[in-house]
């Protein structure tokens, strides 16, 4: 249904009591400046904050970021993008000194409807800093996080959005056409063009150079919003400003601008140019007037409140990123939690295929091991070859260890990994489960050797590899720090099986690595 104009409507005085993102104040000149919307998100009531932080000899690196329920698809979109940022940050180490990285969040809107996310990034290299941030908006309806261009119409109201932020800053802030920034210039010379053509036969193309958002495609559909549209534009538009975009408490639009590159605006943190509420009128999509209604609101607890805080795993999209599963067999014993407090210093999640027979002398390892969101697998009561097993054994088998593990943790185990390796059709028929194998085997329980294992585990690792390690053996527990340590500087990520198989896995098939691309 659409929204009436009555809706569309703000009020202004309601709206200045409404929380402001830190350091967006005003500045001491007398250039137009908007007051944008925003809510730290653990200032927010309900809400939920993941936090973590990994120091390493050559890096550090930090991220906070709201936990909106169970799988909430942006949690899992903003956790991606981080991960992203922090591998290309790895990657670009200079091997001097020890950088940091740090990525946070704040809430712009949050409704039943529409929730809308501004991510940061700060990244110190001695006495250099960089910053930047980008904005995601998760609609309800269709369920998807969309990036900024989904607050607006159609690519025609990008453009004039551009246009319009030309407009402030050539009126009022002096800035001549020749130095405006970015794509807000270009988008202001082809306006210039477009109105100068109307004396000549045929409008001149614009160029390669230029021409690039303009030419990003055809209007976004009427009707039912377009997300495809939505994520070619804000690709098409990269470097946009509009990608740092909030609502002001007028009831416009409110837009970052990095002062460095605008000559005489003073010392401030900030240039926020605003879109007046009546221009941003013409420009939003229907998300967009929702959004705009959202944060006027202000936050609603229920938001966060619906599904309960998500658990720590489950929440990357590896078919983007560089993952790897380390799983550890046989325990829990006498060397898991040592091995758990050294996964906590990394942010990783294992997955620990337990015996059954081991469960209640450990139940405080396996309560851990959830808490944490590390993955509990079936690795049979007491490791018994089951290829020389009947059915109905097998079956004995799985169900007891599943029994065990779920009267500590609430839950079966998703999968199983059979002894040895050793399998035949009968097994494979019987499980019930999706059987895990692997691709890296650091053979620790023949070598029992520290650094071998470490050496092996990093060497063949490669994206979407599962490795298997015993946590039974010292030797292994002690060779994780470095195993951790080397794949997360090549920028790692250490997840779940059931996390890296995000595809889905099918009871009785037989899993050795998650290959993506």
């Amino acid at each position: 249904m659409a929204v009436t104009s009555l809706r569309r409507k703000v009020s202004v005085g309601a709206a200045l009591g409404l929380l402001l993102v830190p350091g967006c104040h005003v500045a001491e000149h007398t250039q137009p400046h908007a007051e944008a919307i925003g809510f730290p998100v653990d200032e927010v009531p309900g809400a939920t904050v993941g936090e973590h932080v990994v120091e390493t000899d050559h890096s550090v690196v930090g991220y906070r970021y709201p936990l909106l329920g169970a799988g909430h698809p942006l949690t899992r979109e903003v956790r991606t993008v981080m991960a992203e940022r922090q591998t290309a940050f790895l990657e670009d180490l200079s091997g001097n000194g020890r950088p940091e990285l740090r990525q946070d969040v704040s809430l712009l809107a949050a409704s039943p409807q529409v929730v809308g996310a501004r991510l940061t990034a700060v990244s110190t290299a001695g006495m250099r800093e960089s910053r930047e941030a980008t904005t995601l908006w998760f609609d309800a309806d269709s369920g998807a996080v969309l990036p900024w261009t989904a607050l607006f119409r159609d690519e025609e109201a990008v453009e004039r959005a551009h246009v319009l932020l030309a407009d402030v800053l050539r009126e009022d802030y002096d800035l001549p056409l020749a130095d405006l920034p970015g794509v807000v210039g270009e988008a202001a010379r082809r306006a210039e063009e477009e109105a100068g053509a109307t004396d000549e036969p045929e409008s001149a193309e614009a160029s390669p150079d230029t021409a690039g958002a303009a030419g990003a495609g055809a209007a976004a559909p009427t009707g039912a919003f377009d997300a495809e549209w939505a994520r070619e534009a804000a690709d098409a538009w990269s470097g946009s400003p509009l990608e740092d975009v909030a609502f002001s408490t007028a009831g416009g639009l409110a837009v970052r601008l990095d002062p460095t590159r605008m000559p005489g605006t003073g010392q401030v943190s900030d240039v926020m140019l605003p879109v007046a509420p009546e221009e941003a009128e013409e420009l939003l999509s229907e998300l967009g007037f929702h959004a705009r209604e959202a944060a006027l609101s202000g936050p609603d607890p229920d938001v966060f409140l619906e599904e309960g805080p998500s658990g720590e795993g489950g929440s990357l999209d590896c078919e983007r990123l560089r993952c790897v599963a380390l799983t550890f067999d046989d325990g829990p014993g006498e060397h898991t939690d040592a091995l758990m407090d050294t996964l906590a210093e990394y942010d990783a999640q294992a997955t620990f295929y337990v015996l059954g027979s081991l469960v209640e002398e450990f139940p405080e390892a396996l309560e851990r091991m959830a808490a944490e969101g590390h993955e509990l697998g079936n690795h049979t009561w007491e490791h018994d070859d089951l290829s020389g097993m009947s059915a109905e054994d097998i079956e004995a088998d799985m169900a007891r260890t599943n029994a065990a593990v779920r009267d500590v943790i609430g839950v079966d185990p998703p999968s199983m990994r059979p002894p040895y390796g050793a399998l035949n059709g009968t097994v494979r028929e019987t499980v019930g489960m999706p059987i895990i194998l692997w691709d890296v085997d650091t053979m620790d329980w023949r070598s029992r050797d520290t650094d071998e294992v470490a050496a092996h585990a990093i060497e063949h690792s490669t994206s979407g590899s599962v490795v298997l390690f015993h946590d039974i053996h010292e030797s292994s527990v002690r060779a994780i720090p470095e195993v951790l340590d080397e794949l997360h500087r090549r920028g790692f990520h250490f997840v779940t099986v059931t996390e890296l198989f995000e595809s889905g896995l099918e009871p009785g098939d037989v899993y050795t690595d998650a290959r993506h691309g």
